[in-house]
């Protein structure tokens, strides 16, 4: 079975059904339009339910008992459709990555003006490029670096690059701003409005954003309106626990995780390495569950 299609499932069983139901609308409509108008089926079946259920109008019994029914159904339906695929070999491709075979990319800009306190930014990123290479599916990452990025490179960046996912390492002020450089090497402040507009126009490629600086959360929480997954800092965190953070995630990411437990396992690692700095990280995700979202997606 296909990773996406096993990802389905996994969402199935954990009571996603509505997610699960997109995802499987998604893949009936580009592929598999005989499963296609089953699918419409459950997914209006699903509504109803919940319409009864904040209404009142069935106990908890029926409701529990007509959602196993469409648990069942879909599960059926997910085995139907692997054997389908398996006998017409198609590759299913994800919402994330236009094909198996496509690397996912990580655009990594740091910026430590001069005017500010010194950051191990080149430690962070040899932690990550470290997890990724010794990850399971090391392969399908590629790490494009920006050092000394200023705040005339940004737009530029993004348009060369088309990155998957954008890290952010370096400085945050408590404007919640982003702390980039002038063509002097001093601080340019960006502001919540300046960095939500780019990326309300520059999002296509764009999955997950992680914004590695003090007082992110903000940031994070604006640009999430047009970005599915933004990670933010609520506070200002330390080098080290934005290390600890940083490898974790991106570890995850490697072994095929989706972005909810690469960024669980990232604030563990703070928790685990004593740095009391664990409830620094956020996640935004205000149009998806970021438990349906995986990067790799392979048959």
């Amino acid at each position: 079975m296909s990773i996406e299609l096993t990802n389905i499932k996994k969402l199935v069983h954990q009571g996603d059904l509505q997610n699960a139901i997109i995802h499987l609308i998604k893949i009936t409509n580009q592929y598999l339009s005989r499963f296609h108008n089953e699918v419409i089926l459950h997914a209006a079946s699903l509504k109803q339910i919940q319409g009864n259920e904040r209404k009142g109008i069935l106990s908890n019994e029926e409701i529990r008992r007509e959602k196993n029914r469409i648990v069942y159904s879909l599960l059926d339906l997910i085995n139907e459709i692997d054997q389908e695929i398996t006998t017409k070999q198609i590759v299913l491709n994800s919402s994330n990555t236009k094909n198996k075979n496509q690397t996912i990319k990580i655009l990594f800009l740091a910026a430590n003006p001069s005017d500010t306190t010194r950051l191990r930014l080149d430690r962070e990123n040899r932690a990550i490029d470290k997890a990724l290479r010794q990850a399971e599916f090391h392969d399908k990452f590629e790490i494009e670096q920006h050092w000394a990025v200023r705040a005339t490179d940004l737009q530029e960046l993004l348009l060369r690059h088309q990155p998957n996912i954008v890290h952010f390492s370096g400085h945050g002020s408590s404007a919640s701003e982003i702390i980039l450089e002038d063509d002097s090497g001093n601080s340019h402040p960006v502001s919540v409005r300046a960095l939500s507009q780019l990326f309300s126009v520059l999002k296509d490629n764009i999955c997950c954003i992680v914004l590695n600086a003090c007082y992110s959360e903000k940031q994070a929480k604006a640009i999430a309106q047009h970005i599915d997954c933004v990670v933010g800092m609520s506070k200002a965190i330390s080098d080290k626990a934005a290390i600890s953070f940083a490898t974790a995630f991106y570890q995850a990411l490697g072994y095929g995780r989706d972005i909810k437990t690469a960024f669980d396992l990232g604030y563990m690692q703070i928790d685990i390495e004593n740095l009391a700095e664990q409830d620094t990280p956020k996640l935004l995700a205000l149009k998806c569950n970021p438990s349906s979202i995986f990067l790799i997606n392979d048959i």
